[in-house]
């Protein structure tokens, strides 16, 4: 197997002039040492590479570093404001490590090298401050760490250098197919479902339903709805309808209207596309609305707005930014039930004509533009729009990127495509010219991940990802497995964890409902891999689960699913569905477990009529030395109703809840019916 061409910083004139600009000991987050600076001459686009350093007091110092990086470049501030369990700087301060982050020399579509090249010689300067700062020659253990496009960035500073990082921890994963084909299948459901159609399905695989995610629903959404679920969207992840919108889908566009725009028009105009069936969903919904600017409405110069830090959502800082195009206002609108969601502006007459932009939003009347470069209005935007002119408003490209993965398939080894092959291993659908998710995987994080890893990797995956759907890790342990000739257990592991969606905050919860966050999990990867790398104590085993036809399942029990998360197992008078009168007590029960080796239970909590308030622990009975627990409450219900309680849990490595950054948590859910 070809290596890759590993990286060398050390030998890298353009980051040869590192300098400091503040060094101060601050008190917040806790007391360290604040270390501020850059590399002279490595402008580009007027950001320069910069870096923040916290190291900790001298007594606390364990020889090491935590690096993060973030799916989208923001600057070397971005982890100061972060509090609780999400932040990043105490983590590190409080577990023996000093904390490094760098700007990763700013937000580029094209230049994905620059990313982790920055990341490595900021981590190879970090080196040299750590010495001075205490006072002893030594080489601090380094690990690397990001979340969804963070993920890209961390496997190829894994991949593509040797020597900077010990360990990485990717969680969860993208992969070279990912974008923007996983979010292509999901909003096509949601537009073709709806409302009610989603609701279905929702309640479908809640407890006490059918469990057949299909059940009644009309033909053409049961095969929209069977393409999302055998591309790997997760069965029991569509309670993430209300908030999940489609994610990076159409930021990520214009990579398309760069490297092959012809596909927008094939789309409408060529056999084997959706747009030129007159059955589909597409034909059905597409829009081309003709009218014309009544006024333009011009704003006052904002200012830019406020970074988003989250892997969820941090892909928002590529739009941010002053809006000076004016807002338009329709003399006549399109039908108050058209699919106009991102749709575009086209100009068709007068001095802006030929132009076009995405619509930002659409009140009433009144609609407003993006002003961000697409790749399409060469970020020009409307300048030269007057009223009178006409335009429409047209969701064609928006209708066609719901199907771009059909057009996008891979090698063999992305058996979620097996759905768009023959029997002969042949694409069933035309084919760009070029895969494209690869192009963007390379610009995000400097190289195709291919799992030649450089160091030990412990990645951390959500079975309920929306966006980075459970199957992406196990493509990577796949890939690692073979360029490791079989050798995974030395380097590898992989952890996943039920009821995880996407996002990475444990203080911001979408659905507290049906989710609980992962970073006790990571935490302890962290801190896992730390030990792995510096003491030889190597980490449990990867989570036990197969591959279902893109779903990700995993065994009932702990004991058997293994990894790092607890299981809660709970009934409502010894089922998971119940009916009972109004003002009837009813006894809850449920057995907890934490994996062997993976820690003990630390907590349990209920929340029996949709409170969101978890904050009352329950007693709780041991077994095990305190890996497995029981609980048992009573709970009337006043009033009648469809009820869903919810039993939160908590595992924790020593047992305790004195550090909580390290709780590793779960859920159960169960039906009462009050009649």
């Amino acid at each position: 197997m070809q290596e890759n061409k590993v990286y060398i910083p050390e030998e890298d004139p353009y980051f040869s002039r590192p300098y400091i600009d503040v060094e101060e000991w601050r008190d917040a987050p806790l007391r360290h040492f604040y270390v501020h600076g850059g590399f002279e001459g490595t402008k580009k686009n007027g950001t320069e590479v910069r870096f923040c350093f916290y190291f900790p007091e001298k007594e606390k110092y364990e020889g090491r570093f935590y690096q993060y990086v973030s799916p989208a470049p923001e600057d070397e501030h971005e982890s100061e404001h972060l509090t609780g369990e999400d932040d990043k700087i105490s983590f590190a301060l409080t577990h023996g490590a000093y904390y490094v982050v760098t700007n990763q020399g700013g937000f580029s579509l094209t230049d994905g090298e620059r990313l982790f090249k920055s990341s490595a010689n900021g981590a190879l300067f970090s080196r040299k401050v750590a010495q001075q700062i205490y006072g002893y020659e030594h080489r601090p253990f380094g690990y690397i760490f990001g979340g969804s496009g963070g993920s890209f960035k961390t496997m190829s500073c894994m991949e593509m250098t040797k020597g900077v990082w010990d360990g990485g921890v990717p969680y969860v994963l993208a992969n070279p197919m990912a974008t923007p084909n996983v979010f292509c299948p999901r909003v096509r459901v949601m537009r073709v479902l709806g409302e009610e159609g989603l609701k279905k399905i929702v309640d479908n695989m809640e407890p006490g339903g059918s469990g057949d995610i299909y059940q009644g629903l009309e033909e053409i959404q049961k095969e929209v709805l069977l393409e999302a679920t055998k591309m790997g969207f997760p069965k029991r992840g569509w309670f993430c309808w209300p908030f999940m919108g489609d994610g990076a889908l159409m930021v990520l566009a214009p990579m398309i209207y760069q490297i092959y725009p012809q596909y927008f028009s094939d789309f409408w105009t060529k056999p084997g596309f959706a747009g030129t069936d007159p059955n589909s969903t597409e034909a059905r919904d597409r829009v081309q609305f003709v009218t014309t600017v009544k006024e333009l409405i011009y704003p006052e110069k904002k200012e830019a707005g406020e970074a988003y830090s989250s892997v969820d959502n941090s892909w928002l800082n590529t739009l941010i930014g002053n809006n000076e195009t004016p807002a338009i206002r329709l003399a006549q609108l399109p039908d108050a039930d058209a699919y106009l969601f991102h749709s575009r502006i086209r100009v068709l007459s007068g001095g802006a004509a030929g132009k076009e932009c995405p619509i930002e939003t659409m009140e009433g009347d009144l609609l407003t533009v993006s002003s961000a470069y697409d790749g399409n209005n060469a970020g020009n935007s409307l300048a030269g729009l007057e009223p009178g002119d006409q335009i429409m408003i047209d969701n064609s490209d928006y209708l066609a990127m719901q199907t771009l993965q059909r057009h996008q398939v891979p090698d063999a080894s992305y058996h979620v495509y097996d759905q768009y092959r023959d029997e002969n291993g042949n694409p069933l659908y035309p084919q760009l010219p070029v895969l494209i998710a690869p192009l963007i995987a390379q610009n995000g994080g400097g190289s195709v991940p291919n799992g030649r890893i450089n160091g030990k990797v412990i990645a951390v995956c959500s079975i309920l990802d929306e966006s980075a759907l459970a199957w992406h890790g196990d493509w990577y342990r796949n890939a690692v497995r073979q360029a490791k000739d079989g050798d995974e257990e030395n380097w590898f592991r992989l952890y996943y964890n039920d009821h995880c969606i996407h996002d990475d905050r444990a203080g911001y919860l979408d659905d507290r409902q049906h989710q609980v966050d992962y970073l006790g999990i990571l935490h302890q990867a962290l801190l896992d891999i730390a030990d792995w790398c510096e003491k030889g104590i190597a980490p449990v085993p990867s989570t036990n689960y197969r591959v279902n036809d893109g779903q990700i399942e995993v065994p009932a029990g702990a004991a058997k699913r293994g990894g790092l998360q607890p299981v809660a197992d709970a009934y409502a008078n010894g089922k998971k569905c119940i009916t009972v009168k109004a003002g009837e007590p009813v006894i809850f029960t449920a057995q907890i477990e934490a994996p062997p080796r993976a820690g003990k239970v630390t907590a349990a909590a209920w929340d029996y009529e949709k409170t969101d308030d978890f904050s009352e622990l329950i007693p709780f009975e041991t077994e095990e030395d305190g890996r497995i627990a029981r609980v048992k409450t009573t709970h009337v219900f006043a009033n009648p109703g469809i009820y869903f309680p919810v039993l939160k849990v908590q595992s924790s490595r020593t047992g305790t809840l004195e550090d909580s950054f390290v709780q590793c948590r779960n859920l159960d859910r169960v039906r009462v019916i009050v009649e």
